[in-house]
């Protein structure tokens, strides 16, 4: 396993890398204290720590150009002010950590993100466990639905439409904010029209969210509640 901290604060960067060594003792841990440094080294980790503050290129401007450069690294930003990572979206960053780093969140994201390196390598997708199911009523026949394999949902006049990852259709009549709280925390309503399965995000900017190929729109005020969401999901869901 290889991560690579850059952040120009020394004792930012010795508190991850001993906590890192602490719980992984066979990584191979590269500390840079600028984006440059980083840069230069060519290095290509598969987990990045990453302050977005910095003098010169900062956080996300270097994990715009990683990714341009063709890293899939987990990304993990480092910052003292939350409201900086609401950009991450658009470099994919798997998850975050605020200043002063709580030594318990970073082990969890740690972990959460080895797990990911590890899904990856051995070609396993991670879904929600098929466990939970719900009754509706649709055609006059009452039908199991499992929540994991719905993509997507949508509403229109009084009528739900499940999107399933398996392409059917099912349609009902319902509504959307009591399918919400069937569901739970693992899907997000990015619209008051839309609710999306986390899991089943295939990319995102700030104004959509494509689930199933399908692209959906973010409303005014939802995007750094749906980046929390997503970030959070990262790190609980494995």
């Amino acid at each position: 396993m290889k991560i690579a901290i850059c952040d120009d604060d020394k004792y930012i960067r010795d508190f991850i890398a001993k906590s890192i060594s602490d719980e992984i003792t066979d990584a191979i841990v590269k500390c840079y204290e600028s984006a440059e440094n980083l840069l230069e080294a060519a290095y290509n980790p598969d987990i990045l720590f990453l302050d977005i503050q910095m003098p010169g290129i900062d956080g996300m401007e270097l994990a715009k150009q990683v990714r341009a450069n063709g890293s899939d690294a987990v990304i993990i930003f480092v910052t003292a002010l939350e409201e900086y990572v609401f950009n991450a979206f658009d470099v994919r960053a798997f998850n975050y950590l605020v200043k002063p780093i709580d030594k318990e969140k970073l082990t969890e994201v740690l972990h959460a993100a080895v797990e990911e390196i590890i899904h990856r390598q051995t070609r396993v997708t991670p879904v929600v466990p098929d466990n939970k199911s719900f009754i509706i009523k649709a055609n006059g026949l009452s039908r199991s639905v499992s929540i994991s394999e719905i993509a997507f949902a949508e509403v229109f006049n009084r009528r739900i439409v499940l999107h399933m990852r398996d392409n059917d259709e099912i349609e009902y009549y319902g509504r959307m904010t009591d399918l919400e709280n069937t569901v739970g925390n693992d899907f997000f309503r990015v619209h008051r029209a839309y609710l999306i399965n986390l899991s089943a995000i295939q990319s995102y900017n700030s104004k959509v969210v494509k689930v199933a190929g399908v692209e959906i729109p973010v409303a005014r005020g939802k995007y750094q509640d749906l980046v929390r969401a997503y970030l959070s999901f990262n790190t609980r869901g494995l």
